[in-house]
């Protein structure tokens, strides 16, 4: 997945252009050609498809094709890949294929990306420390009678420690 989605885009878009452009991705980069063994660049993708994958209306589909089209987020084009870059140039096409435009997509992805650590805390195994209990540790006891007289014996326990 490339990494400027996330650290350029992601937020300025809406939840629709997310499900839409993760369809577009799992559906190129998330499958292998058989014919050439590289990954798919664009595909063929039905608004039906679109429908039963992410569950958005028909119109609410098309606003936003469009307007990832227009945020330069996609290509859109034609049988013979030539670009539908507005709405008029696709209108009356049954066949539309969609892909991530490379101008904006071609940084590292994740996978290829730096290998340094995520995040610098205390749980990074980079970092782990074992931390062991030590003996300096109180030991529970089990103390019968009333809280005053348990809250009286620690108190005493805890002067007799040094």
């Amino acid at each position: 997945m490339p990494n400027i989605l996330f650290d350029k885009h992601l937020p300025n878009l809406t939840g629709a252009e997310v499900k839409i452009l993760l369809i577009i991705i799992r559906q190129t980069i998330g499958w292998i050609d058989k014919s050439t063994g590289n990954r798919k660049t664009r595909d063929r993708i039905t608004q039906s498809q679109f429908r039963d994958k992410t569950g958005l209306a028909p119109r609410i589909i098309s606003k936003t094709l469009k307007m990832l089209s227009e945020k330069d987020l996609i290509a859109i084009t034609d049988q013979n890949n030539q670009s539908l870059k507005n709405s008029l140039d696709r209108k009356g096409k049954s066949i539309l294929y969609y892909a991530l435009n490379p101008v904006h997509f071609s940084t590292s992805t994740s996978a290829q990306s730096d290998t340094g650590p995520v995040h610098k805390s205390a749980y990074n195994k980079r970092n782990k420390e074992n931390i062991t209990k030590g003996n300096d540790l109180p030991i529970r006891q089990n103390n019968t009678g009333t809280v005053d007289e348990i809250i009286e014996k620690s108190k005493y326990q805890s002067l007799l420690r040094f």
